[in-house]
């Protein structure tokens, strides 16, 4: 397993905030903040903040998850309270904040101008802090995937694969959305129970939607409906290791389909392969996006194409940058894309296949690459 680097990052941050100015970065987002520091919050509405110096990191927390964020590849640790008699007798988290901010007199901050909400940012201008938006400096750092970022997608991916495969084998008509699920996600947790595993686990999301109504919604939970015979079926697989994701997702088929759900299908499988038999560094994000919708457009069906052909995927779940139809982004070798041009038609159901591509200098490395053909992906 390739360990967390922290000080490699830390550098990027630091020399970034040489470039402009700043004196401190004040990191809200809970994956920045996992990216910089290695500790994964599961957030609630306690404020936690990663706080980097041109010499010195701070991680503010509350009492609760102190023994958690001491594991962290952070600096110093500040905790705080919310019970008494501490939360009375100890400073709290923007105390801490505060005291922290003004080893420097009228400090030029870097804040992430999409998290820090309107009372916070008054409160640090109040305490004489200059704030300058790192977010798209720190967006396009993270673009870049390193290698331990990698090693955690490439095992993302190979559970999807796995969890996908035994789900599969259960599909027929009669059973529920979630008894499907359950068979590849009881047979992952049991892959991944092992004392010798070396990663932590960190997201099982799933969900299955089936028939013409519930598949032609990208993105709605798992229930009690039950596979019918003629149904296509979109399953979706998005676990994480050590906070980065990995995403299969695959339409099949419950029985034999009506002849206009075939060839929905067969137009989306040849969108997702011209998209993947081009996409490379040195392409635009647009082009892709373009390409997947020309193929849609020869069968009819591209007013049906109603979201982008792909998101990058990392620490978040959808993340930038996009493979959307405005961007002029080049393309770079370590990025990490899905690549899932989606058609929701009414009355004739959903169809998108997704793939977690790791861009290399001579192609991509696809993290999930699994059955895909309608021959393949039909089950009596």
């Amino acid at each position: 397993m390739v360990p967390f680097p922290a000080e490699e990052r830390l550098g990027k941050l630091r020399r970034l905030m040489s470039r402009e100015g700043l004196d401190f970065c004040v990191l809200a987002g809970p994956e920045n903040m996992n990216y910089f520091s290695g500790f994964q919050a599961i957030t609630y509405t306690r404020p936690i903040r990663f706080v980097v110096g041109g010499d010195e990191t701070h991680l503010i927390v509350p009492a609760l998850e102190e023994e958690h964020a001491a594991g962290a590849a952070a600096g110093a640790l500040h905790v705080y309270y919310e019970h008494p008699p501490k939360a009375v007798e100890c400073p709290g988290a923007f105390d801490i904040l505060k005291n922290i901010l003004a080893k420097k007199a009228n400090p030029v901050v870097g804040v992430e101008y999409g998290v820090i909400t309107l009372g916070n940012a008054q409160m640090l201008e109040s305490w004489g802090c200059r704030l300058v938006n790192v977010s798209p400096a720190i967006t396009q750092m993270r673009a870049i995937k390193d290698e331990y970022e990698k090693d955690c997608i490439r095992e993302a991916g190979r559970l999807c694969k796995y969890a996908m495969g035994i789900s599969l084998e259960h599909a027929r008509p009669g059973i529920t959305e979630l008894e499907f699920e359950q068979y590849g996600t009881t047979a992952l947790y049991d892959l991944i129970s092992g004392e010798d595993y070396p990663y932590v686990f960190s997201s099982p999301t799933c969900f299955t939607p089936s028939g013409v109504e519930r598949s032609n919604m990208p993105h709605v939970f798992s229930g009690l409906r039950k596979f019918r015979e003629g149904d296509m079926v979109i399953h979706v697989r998005k676990p994480a290791i050590n906070g980065c994701h990995g995403e299969l997702e695959r339409t099949f088929f419950v029985g034999k389909p009506k002849p206009e759900a075939e060839r929905a299908f067969k137009a989306m499988v040849e969108a997702q392969m011209a998209v993947l038999d081009a996409i490379r560094p040195g392409v635009v994000a647009k082009e892709m996006d373009a390409l997947a919708r020309r193929v849609l457009e020869k069968y009819g069906l591209g007013e049906y194409a109603i979201h982008r052909v792909g998101h990058g995927q990392g620490l978040g779940r959808h993340e930038e940058p996009f493979l959307i139809f405005d961007s002029d982004l080049v393309l770079q070798e370590g990025m990490v894309f899905t690549v899932e041009p989606g058609i929701y038609i009414p009355h004739v159901g959903g169809f998108r296949h997704s793939d977690t591509l790791i861009l290399t200098a001579g192609g991509y490395e696809n993290t999930t690459d699994f059955k895909r053909t309608m021959e393949e992906l039909t089950f009596a």
